[in-house]
């Protein structure tokens, strides 16, 4: 009897009133039902989109370690950075782990990082980068293991021009540094260089970096990194300051030496002290000048240097490295 006289109620008051009183009845009963299918509705297809891009990302990072490709981490401030080369060793549900071919310092534990790389896609090469913070490393005194979060997102078509690499052991022969006045000419030949700076020869197969009082730290087609020690005190050896260098190399990988004798001018555009090796410092150089030496003819035949181009034998002699060091290799 309550019920009827409920639904009663309900339908005199329904037909008492106009179409439009109906119409805002029916709209303000709606719109609370609408509004939560519309907030479930977006909710739902941006889990979907997320789901989507962790997967395009993931698919991405798969693709790169399955084509063994070199990843490009680099650290510091845009006057100062330093590029370490790894590969992406594991993929986890929301991290990555890098393999670097070189010492990394734990001191840059929770610092940001940009980090490069490409893979190969019907014989094309996409570049991507993405920015994260090296949340755990792990220090060893030729490699390190990096740890970073998965990014959220990469940037397409961020490429870096050239890679650096730290040189194979026993590849490097010879090494000598001058400092160069601004307004000197070129030196002509060989005869009109002088006494370096510093010096070093590599001779032995048990020769270690550390052995030496200059090395190479790091190379690349537009630059080197050349290790110091800190007693090398000249007004020259500043930011900004113009060296001329000679590196001496052994371009076979495999087989029978072939020595090649590079020789260049360039500018310092970073110095920066190498906490793990103390004693040292890194002067981080960039080519602006270099020539290939004649075995016993002293004329130096010069060739400028564009940032954008590289220097054709050291990317050659860089990327057999490059390669050799992912197949984990050792030189011959």
């Amino acid at each position: 009897m309550q019920n009827s006289s409920f639904f009663d109620s309900i339908h005199y008051f329904m037909v008492t009133r106009t179409g439009g009183e109906i119409f805002l009845i029916f709209l303000a009963l709606s719109l609370p039902l609408l509004f939560f299918i519309f907030r479930e509705f977006n909710r739902f297809r941006h889990a979907r989109e997320l789901r989507k891009r962790k997967q395009v990302i993931h698919d991405t990072m798969q693709t790169a370690q399955l084509q063994n490709e070199t990843f490009e981490i680099q650290l510091g401030e845009k006057d100062a950075r330093t590029a370490y080369s790894a590969l992406l060793n594991k993929i986890g549900e929301d991290e990555l782990e890098f393999l670097t071919f070189s010492h990394i310092s734990k001191v840059w534990e929770g610092n940001e990082a940009s980090i490069f790389f490409c893979i190969r896609d019907k014989k094309q090469r996409i570049f991507y980068k993405f920015v994260a913070v090296l949340w755990s490393i792990d220090p060893h005194q030729q490699a390190s293991l990096l740890r970073v979060k998965t990014p959220k997102g990469l940037e397409i078509g961020q490429k870096r021009a050239f890679f650096r690499i730290a040189p194979l052991p026993n590849t490097i022969r010879v090494l000598a540094l001058w400092a160069l006045l601004p307004t000197a000419p070129l030196p002509r030949t060989t005869n009109e260089i002088g006494p370096p700076l510093i010096s070093c020869t590599m001779r032995r197969k048990t020769d270690r970096p550390d052995d030496f009082s200059l090395n190479v730290e790091d190379i690349s087609g537009s630059g080197i990194g050349l290790r110091v020690r800190t007693s090398l005190e000249d007004e020259r050896i500043v930011k900004d300051g113009q060296i001329l260098c000679l590196v001496v190399y052994n371009e076979a990988i495999h087989g029978e030496e072939r020595l090649v004798n590079f020789v260049c001018t360039g500018r310092i555009t970073n110095i920066r002290e190498d906490a793990e090796k103390t004693g040292n410092r890194i002067l981080g150089i960039e080519f602006t000048n270099w020539a290939l030496l004649e075995k016993g003819n002293p004329a130096i035949n010069w060739f400028h240097q564009t940032k954008a181009t590289g220097i054709g034998p050291i990317l050659q002699w860089v990327t057999k490295m490059d390669i050799e060091s992912r197949k984990n290799t050792p030189t011959q």
